[in-house]
């Protein structure tokens, strides 16, 4: 006989399956509303499979929306795979679409981020990047405050020029979300 949860584990890499493959049969309109209109938790699979597609040659369209897919729709697994490639494409620049970037690091903000990937944020700021992509670095700090990382991250910001005055909002914030 077989085990219910074994059973039920195939019938969820069935049902992720039976989704790659119908986003496969779509043309790029139908990939984004087909992604637009995706709302469920993530399995390994399906991760790896949206991660492809954000990695892939294909509509920068699309390609934002598994970004957004990404974040949102986390499953429970370890998503340092997730993590480690957004902030490659990140790293990529120039040869990526802006809103790509931005939405990558929009979805990087939702993970399970370490100090790697808060000092990473804090660089993006530091190296006086392109605008929108600081905007969203920082913001990844500011959804972070709680972190002992992004805290350090905000405390060193205090005296920039652009993000001061937020971070030491942020900073702000921590403490009255600490008083009980």
């Amino acid at each position: 006989m077989t085990h219910p949860d074994y059973m039920f584990s195939e019938m969820d890499m069935q049902a992720s399956q039976a989704l790659v493959d119908h986003f496969h049969s779509l043309d790029d309109g139908g990939k984004q509303c087909f992604l637009r209109g995706f709302q469920q938790p993530l399995d390994q699979s399906l991760a790896t499979f949206m991660l492809s597609v954000v990695s892939s040659d294909q509509d920068d369209d699309v390609r934002i929306e598994a970004a957004k897919i990404l974040g949102l729709y986390r499953g429970d697994y370890d998503d340092a795979f997730i993590r480690s490639a957004l902030i490659q494409l990140i790293n990529a620049g120039d040869s990526e679409d802006d809103s790509l970037i931005v939405n990558c690091i929009h979805s990087l903000a939702l993970l399970d981020l370490g100090a790697d990937e808060i000092n990473f944020a804090l660089s993006i700021i530091e190296q006086e990047r392109y605008v929108l992509f600081q905007s969203a670095a920082f913001s990844l700090l500011e959804q972070n405050r709680r972190l002992p990382a992004a805290r350090a991250a905000l405390e060193r910001l205090v005296d920039n020029r652009n993000y001061g005055k937020a971070a030491r909002r942020a900073l702000d914030r921590v403490q009255l979300e600490d008083k009980p």
